[in-house]
This record gives C-alpha cells, sequence and structure tokens, in this order.
C-alpha cells in the first residue's frame, strides 16, 4: 500500500501545476510581442505590412452571432493576409475552433465595416507543444474537408536559453500536409526550414503592451498582472502616497463587485485586462488571501502592499527564483498553500429559477368552456 501523501507534497504539486500554467502563458505572451516586433522593427516586413491588430474581431458565420476572436489579423503589400492564433497545445476542440476562424467573413473594422482577407490569405496556427501525426492529420483532414482554398500553417513557437540571449523561436513543423505561408517577407520567414527567431532583448520591451492572449488570460497571470500594473490606478492620490511612503495601505482597497466592469487600462497596452479577467484575477487573490470577499456588503477589499511586502507562506522552501518572477512565485505558492491547507469557499452561484413549460403551465385566464360540467 503505497504511503499518502503529506500535505507539504500536495501543496507542491499544486504549485508546480499552476506554476507550468503561468509560465505557458507567458511563452504566448513573448511569441505575441516577438511578432509585435517582427512587423514593426525588422525593415524588410516593416516595409511590406499595411496595417496589423492583437484585438481583432472576425465576423462570424452563420449561425454564430458574436465575433470571432484570434490573436492577431496582419495584411502586407501586395495582396498577402494572415490570420495568427497561438496554442499551448493541443485541445479537442481546436478543430472546430480553427474551422470557424478558416471561415469568417472578413475583418471587423471600428466603424463595424467588413474588410475582406486578401486574395494571398493564410491562416498560422502557432503551438509551444506541437501535436502529434494523428491530430494534424484529424485537423488538415477537416480543413480538406472545408473545401478552403487557402493554406493552414501549423507552426512551433520556444523561448530557447543560450549564452548569447534568450530568444523566441518559430518553426514550421514539418509534417507532409503543412501548408506553405503566402511569399511575403514574413511569409518566406515562417516558411524557411531553419525558422526564424527574436532576441528577449528585442521584445521585452514590446511585451508590455500585451496583458494577455486575447480571448482570456489564466487566472494566475491575471492576478499577477492585476497586482502589479492595474492596482495602482484605483487609487486615489492620497492612497498613493501612502504606498510610496510605506509600502501598504493602512485600510484595503474596495472594489464594488458591481463597478468591476470599470477596469482602468494602463496606457499604451493593445490587449489589456478585461471585466471578466480582473473578477477571475480577484478571485485568484482572494484564495490567495490577499483579497477579501465581503458577501453582504457586494465588494472586494484588497490588502494592497508593495511586491517586497508580499511574503512566502512561513516555511516554504518551493523555489527559488528572483526579479520579475519573485512576486508571481510568492503570490501562486500562497495560492496553493491556502488551496490545501485553508480552502476558501467557492463564490455563491445564484440557482437558477427552473423553466416552466407552457404546456403544463394551466390557464385561469379564461372562462371554462362547460362551466357547469362537475359541478
Amino acid at each position: 500500500m503505497c504511503p499518502a501523501e503529506s500535505t507539504e507534497e500536495r501543496v507542491r504539486k499544486q504549485f508546480q501545476e499552476k506554476w507550468k500554467e503561468y509560465n505557458a502563458h507567458d511563452r504566448t505572451l513573448d511569441a505575441l510581442a516577438a511578432f509585435r516586433f517582427i512587423l514593426e522593427y525588422i525593415d524588410e516586413i516593416r516595409d511590406e505590412t499595411i496595417k496589423f491588430d492583437f484585438r481583432p474581431r472576425i465576423a462570424p458565420q452563420t449561425p454564430d452571432l458574436k465575433p470571432y476572436t484570434p490573436d492577431g489579423v496582419i495584411w502586407q503589400r501586395p495582396c498577402c493576409s494572415f490570420l495568427l492564433e497561438l496554442k499551448t497545445s493541443w485541445n479537442k476542440d481546436d478543430v472546430d475552433q480553427v474551422m470557424k476562424y478558416a471561415k469568417g467573413q472578413g475583418y471587423l473594422q471600428a466603424d463595424g465595416s467588413l474588410k475582406a482577407f486578401a486574395e494571398k490569405h493564410c491562416l498560422l496556427l502557432g503551438y509551444q507543444d506541437p501535436p502529434g501525426e494523428p491530430n494534424l492529420d484529424k485537423l488538415f483532414t477537416e480543413w480538406e474537408r472545408g473545401g478552403l482554398t487557402f493554406p493552414l500553417v501549423v507552426f512551433r513557437y520556444s523561448l530557447e536559453f543560450a549564452p548569447e540571449g534568450d530568444r523566441v523561436f518559430f518553426s514550421r513543423i514539418p509534417f507532409e500536409r503543412n501548408g506553405l505561408c503566402p511569399p511575403s517577407a514574413l511569409g518566406k520567414a515562417m516558411n524557411s526550414a531553419r525558422g526564424c527567431s527574436v532576441k528577449a532583448d528585442n521584445f521585452r520591451f514590446v511585451k508590455s503592451k500585451f496583458h494577455k492572449a486575447n480571448d482570456q488570460v489564466v487566472d494566475s497571470y491575471g492576478a499577477v498582472m492585476w497586482w502589479t500594473k492595474y492596482a495602482i490606478h484605483y487609487l486615489t492620490e492620497d492612497q498613493r502616497a501612502e504606498m510610496a511612503a510605506n509600502g501598504r495601505l493602512s485600510s484595503p482597497l474596495v472594489i464594488p463587485v458591481a463597478q468591476l466592469d470599470q477596469v482602468p487600462s494602463p496606457g499604451e497596452v493593445e490587449v489589456p485586462l478585461t471585466a471578466k479577467d480582473v473578477k477571475r484575477a480577484l478571485e485568484f487573490l482572494r484564495q490567495a488571501g490577499l483579497v477579501v470577499l465581503k458577501k453582504l456588503a457586494g465588494c472586494y477589499q484588497v490588502k494592497l502592499k508593495g511586491d517586497r511586502y508580499v511574503r512566502f507562506p512561513h516555511g516554504t522552501t518551493l523555489v527559488e527564483v528572483s526579479g520579475q518572477q519573485e512576486i508571481a512565485a510568492k503570490i501562486i505558492t500562497r495560492w496553493a498553500t491556502n488551496k490545501i491547507k485553508h480552502p476558501l469557499p467557492e463564490p455563491h452561484k445564484k440557482a437558477r429559477k427552473p423553466l416552466i413549460r407552457s404546456g403544463k403551465r394551466r390557464d385561469t385566464s379564461t372562462l371554462p368552456l362547460f362551466p357547469d360540467i362537475g359541478r
């Protein structure tokens, strides 16, 4: 009989799982920042680029109503366009999602008008962990069955470490059914058998424009991002002065639940957190013991303090980090520890009222047809 896991081991596993998810999301933002750097700072590609958007809305196909939201759309001279979607690893829903994006009617501009994709169009689909051949076969079989006339190009993206500097590397997956990008400067770089790369030192200053991938931030990353980038924008001038002087607020920062949709967005951010992201972030911080949800008052109370004042739980030896990831490790360690040792109740969800079927509902608004029967 196997011995029962210790509490410390359960905490460690909880931390490692969430830490892996956090870093995977961080890699996705690295890749988005690298694409942004390529489009704006690599002369050959910049000169051919007409427009790009890393928060696009794509007109849906019938019967869908909401616009599709891939991670990016790019137009290049003379007649090329790219739809970009980045993923961590294979998911069973990827085939359906990719086909929906591919069959989108075009790009929805700010004024609501529709901009058609270019004559030479391409869907760029990136994975950190490349799908195996069986999954790629499923994807390309459905693509061919859909009768699409433009290519699907699946590539891998990764952060590679080297003595001369870290870099994000893009490489087309060598799968016989994989497509080829249109022959623009960007397309040639993505088609290259050697792949292409961007130094981390080059794209890191661009990364501040991306606080999430387009659809949704993972809760751990959203929590750290909110704590380090957004929280200060909720403060009054007096509260900011107190934080600067003491490194913490003497009383909690109060955020009413009804006002969660009022998210102060830091300037020059292309893909900021939304109200939905902020709610998930605050729930993560609540489990980490940095936020309290007062149900009767209908508000979150944030025990705001400077990053260096946030401590690892007593006796923790889970991770050795420094610099930018230290606050992330602290918050995720606190979350994992509380999740195992002091779990908090999940937020209460209002029960839906049961629907009354019209066929079973008694009509009392009209007189009976034969009033004397049964008397």
